[in-house]
């Protein structure tokens, strides 16, 4: 007799890349989490309306989008590692909240999968978003091996925010 079927973790963040969890995190012990397979998941998009305090602005939560798809990583995990997961997601960046995506797979599958989101603020963070958060999301790409396309556009948008928040503090002043 087997045990429970593995769960399907779907990864779009900072857990891509176990080296940005341990700058995060210094002596952390993380698990070793399989690499997993990389996934489009299906009619979500970032969006950039929770504050946290420890990343310095607002940090990126999971909404729906039709028609918008999103890379990241699809790992299978055992159902007695899902509360450890649950934890580093927490802890790195807020993201307590669990939700269904939908991923397509490299062969065409299109499969459910979980993941981990910061919950919507209410009202939703106004401040400037955090420069610390959008350069690790485009290093956390690169670590992971996603495409170079995806890579190639976090690390414009990274550029594009620290451009865009530095002109609108220059204008203040």
């Amino acid at each position: 007799m087997s045990g429970p079927a593995p769960l399907p973790w779907f990864t779009f963040s900072l857990t891509l890349a176990p080296d940005l969890v341990r700058e995060r995190l210094p002596g952390a012990a993380l698990p070793a989490w399989p690499e997993g397979e990389v996934v489009e998941a299906l009619d979500v998009e970032p969006r950039y309306d929770v504050e946290v305090p420890a990343w310095g602005g607002r940090v990126a939560r999971l909404v729906n989008a039709p028609g918008q798809r999103l890379t990241g990583r699809l790992r299978a995990l055992p159902a007695s590692g899902w509360p450890e997961v649950a934890e580093w997601e927490a802890r790195l960046v807020g993201a307590t909240f669990e939700r269904p995506v939908r991923v397509r797979t490299a062969s065409g599958s299109v499969i459910p999968a979980r993941t981990f989101t910061p919950p919507a603020s209410s009202p939703p963070a106004t401040g400037p978003v955090s420069e610390a958060f959008v350069l690790a999301l485009a290093r956390a790409a690169e670590q992971a091996r996603l495409p170079a396309d995806v890579v190639t556009r976090l690390q414009a948008e990274a550029r594009l925010v620290q451009l865009v928040q530095r002109a609108q503090a220059e204008r203040l002043r």
